[in-house]
């Protein structure tokens, strides 16, 4: 499991909203759906075509498993491989300024999937908290300038 926790300068509604608006994003480019916020809950699912890094591709599903705005944002990645479950917590601190707690987990289909990511996990460890922590601080960058959403979440699935 990483986890990754930030304080950053924007305001919990404002980071909640571009978290929604990063998913609809990514709906729309997966699915062809044109979803409003509204739209969006707890259980809602899609699919979308995805490529691994060493090439191959295929299909996973992607299930909003928590949506509490502005607090909570939750979503799973089922793959032939197994499950990613990525979590947003955030926290206000001030007007301007919260705690975020990225979290992202996986849990195989088989116990040499579980292994397998134990052992590559232990080894980038440090790179993927690096890797989130930047995201977040991108976010908050995209946040404070005004700046058209992009597809954060995409980025960060594999």
């Amino acid at each position: 499991m990483i986890t990754v926790k930030e304080t950053l300068g924007v305001s919990a509604d404002s980071f909640f909203q571009q978290i929604l608006t990063s998913a609809i994003y990514d709906i729309k480019q997966a699915a062809d759906k044109n979803l409003t916020e509204q739209q969006l809950h707890k259980g809602y699912q899609y699919t979308k075509k995805m490529r691994s890094k060493l090439g191959s591709s295929g299909d996973v599903k992607v299930k909003i498993t928590e949506l509490d705005a502005p607090r909570v944002y939750a979503a799973e990645f089922t793959c032939a491989t197994g499950k990613n479950m990525i979590s947003y917590v955030i926290e206000s601190l001030e007007k301007e300024k919260i705690t975020v707690t990225y979290t992202e987990d996986f849990s195989g289909k088989s116990a040499s999937h579980n292994l397998n990511y134990k052992v590559v996990g232990a080894l980038y460890k440090r790179r993927a908290k690096k890797k989130m922590a930047r995201m977040l601080h991108n976010m908050e960058s995209y946040i404070r300038q005004g700046s058209p959403a992009q597809s954060m979440l995409a980025d960060k699935e594999e």
